[in-house]
């Protein structure tokens, strides 16, 4: 939080992933995490970044495994909000709300998979947002009747330019985007279990669209976002697509954590003991994750802010030897020496390092920090 602090709008951005052992039979306590026999955990992560796209850190995370592959369809539908998984969302939501600074807007973010009639009606505090992915043609008080055809009926309000960075569906690219948006009101599901129990709910929708199919044949955007952020003027429309953009993020986050620390490598003797390891993992990939956007954003900001001083003397000695320099290098050239240590080769054209090679190279220098302490004490 102390990080959030410092921020004017805070993304709680959540988002599950699952971590596979299935190659890993003998580990005690696991349980299905899709609708195969794949043995495994299913994390939900909410992460925190700032309004201007900074990951901040880890803001809440809930860790689970399935008894049995998911029940039928039907019956999930009559089955109380709080006996599903889906559940997950608003306890996250609840959890992020914890110890949330003042002052500060507050702004939760999901996919498709949170578009969950009782998470808008959940209260929430003062300066705290949606912002949400639609997923479902939801029933909405207006002559078209539905949510889909009611937005594609309104006019284009203008017309915007996204910078989507590379996931494994897309390379990074710039997006040209057209923009339509208005006040919806999301009647009651006839399907809930206690539909006399809720009220119906008053959002803004924007529909967001690529009308230009791109170039390198990946699927053009198309987003339906349901939020609580104002849209009286195109820059409060630019401000809530920029930070749906960013919700990238958490799976970068989940990215960092199986395929730069190596979560689904370990080989333990229990879920209870793999779950200990998850929690000591996400501290490292936050750190990682800051440590990579930090020194993209600000590179030339001095390396103490990040990296205490006998890291960065250690770095600077085993770089530059020669050097008699007292004051600490950027940000920038502290994470690539960090990177040098984890095998980074640090050419002209090498562009900027990794995170698997941050993440061998901060274990490197932990070790030789620890290394230098105990050298000193004898």
């Amino acid at each position: 939080m102390a990080r959030a602090r410092q921020c004017e709008a805070v993304l709680a951005i959540q988002d599950t992933t699952d971590v596979n052992y299935t190659s890993h039979p003998a580990t005690k306590g696991l349980g299905f995490i899709n609708q195969t026999s794949q043995q495994g955990m299913k994390v939900h992560s909410c992460f925190a970044v700032s309004g201007a796209g900074e990951p901040l850190g880890l803001l809440h995370q809930h860790v689970w495994s399935r008894p049995e592959r998911a029940g039928k369809k039907e019956q999930r539908r009559k089955t109380p909000i709080a006996q599903k998984e889906s559940y997950r969302w608003l306890k996250s939501m609840s959890a992020a709300e914890v110890g949330r600074p003042e002052g500060v807007q507050w702004v939760h973010v999901g996919d498709r998979e949170a578009d969950i009639f009782e998470l808008f009606a959940q209260p929430r505090g003062a300066q705290s947002d949606l912002l949400i992915r639609a997923e479902h043609n939801r029933k909405v008080r207006h002559e078209m009747g539905y949510l889909i055809p009611t937005l594609e009926q309104a006019p284009v309000l203008g017309e915007m330019t996204v910078e989507l960075q590379r996931n494994p569906k897309r390379p990074a690219r710039t997006a040209h985007l057209t923009v339509k948006a208005m006040a919806i009101t999301l009647e009651v599901p006839r399907n809930h279990p206690k539909p006399h129990a809720l009220e119906p709910v008053t959002l803004n929708a924007i529909l967001v669209e690529e009308p230009i199919p791109p170039a390198d044949g990946s699927q053009p955007i198309r987003w339906l976002l349901l939020t609580t952020l104002p849209i009286d003027t195109p820059d409060q429309l630019y401000q809530a697509v920029q930070w749906y953009s960013y919700r990238w993020l958490i799976e970068r986050f989940h990215f960092t954590l199986k395929s730069g620390c190596g979560l689904e490598d370990l080989q333990l003797e229990t879920a209870f003991r793999l779950r200990k390891a998850l929690a000591t993992y996400a501290i490292v990939a936050c750190r990682l994750m800051w440590l990579t956007y930090r020194a993209r954003l600000t590179p030339d900001e001095p390396c103490d802010s990040v990296l205490n001083p006998s890291e960065w003397r250690l770095l600077q000695r085993k770089f530059t030897p020669k050097s008699r320099a007292r004051k600490p290098p950027s940000l920038r050239q502290a994470v690539r020496w960090i990177a040098q240590l984890g095998g980074f080769l640090a050419r002209k054209h090498d562009g900027e390092p990794g995170l698997k090679t941050l993440w061998r190279g901060l274990t490197k220098l932990h070790h030789l920090v620890e290394g230098a302490q105990l050298a000193s004490k004898t």
